[in-house]
């Protein structure tokens, strides 16, 4: 009976030491897997670096109140519901709702580091697949 104790406690041992250890584990899948720029902090598996590299951004109309898909970061910015159309510098001066993913197409974390100095997004994270972007400073 005490062998049988100890049996089991060495087994709940092992699965414990088993469900901890399982998810350090390399994973074969993540055949791109990076670390992301020291400044970001954080372990991405994709990413991009560059204003040109930006992922989609959603905009808010300053005219009818409507969300404006910017797809690129050189693009036009476009209302598909009202006459509102901007020049993409003009993109610091519009309301930023979210970026886009371009992997999942998931709102994306951002957020600016020097908000004094910089008027757009510098960096942008994806909770769910971990594609990071960064802004390139010169």
């Amino acid at each position: 009976m005490a062998r049988d104790i100890a049996r089991t406690a060495v087994d709940t041992v092992r699965w414990i030491g088993h469900q901890l250890i399982e998810p350090l584990r390399a994973d074969d899948e993540l055949k791109n897997f990076t670390l992301s720029i020291p400044e970001a902090q954080t372990t991405t598996v994709d990413g991009d670096i560059g204003w040109a590299n930006r992922p989609p951004a959603v905009v808010n109309c300053p005219r009818c109140d409507s969300e404006i898909r910017q797809s690129r970061s050189i693009e036009t910015i476009d209302c598909p519901r009202c006459v509102g159309e901007f020049d993409a510098e003009e993109f610091a001066a519009l309301e930023l709702l979210y970026l886009q993913c371009p992997v999942c197409r998931t709102r994306m974390e951002h957020g600016n580091r020097h908000p004094n100095a910089v008027d757009v997004p510098e960096w942008a994270t994806c909770e769910r697949c971990r594609y990071h972007w960064e802004y390139e400073h010169f």
